[in-house]
């Protein structure tokens, strides 16, 4: 009498967040490697420079509220 195999199933590939980013950048460059790097980088520093001049633009909304509050030293 054969041993049954018992196979474990096989769980399909989810991508991260992180790699179904790539992906699509992959993709849309053509799957040139190069240009999707590039583009990524290009995309996450001019996200990275609208942040901090959001964070800019709070830090000196909260300094002249203080101001006007008369709370400055």
């Amino acid at each position: 009498m054969p041993a049954s195999s018992t196979k474990s199933p096989v769980e399909p590939w989810m991508p991260t967040e992180a790699e179904s980013i790539a992906l699509a950048y992959l993709r849309d460059a053509g799957n040139d490697r190069w240009v999707a790097l590039v583009r990524l980088a290009q995309d996450a520093l001019s996200d990275l420079d609208r942040a901090e001049a959001v964070i800019r633009e709070r830090g000196h909304l909260i300094s002249y509220g203080y101001v006007r509050a008369g709370i400055a030293p």
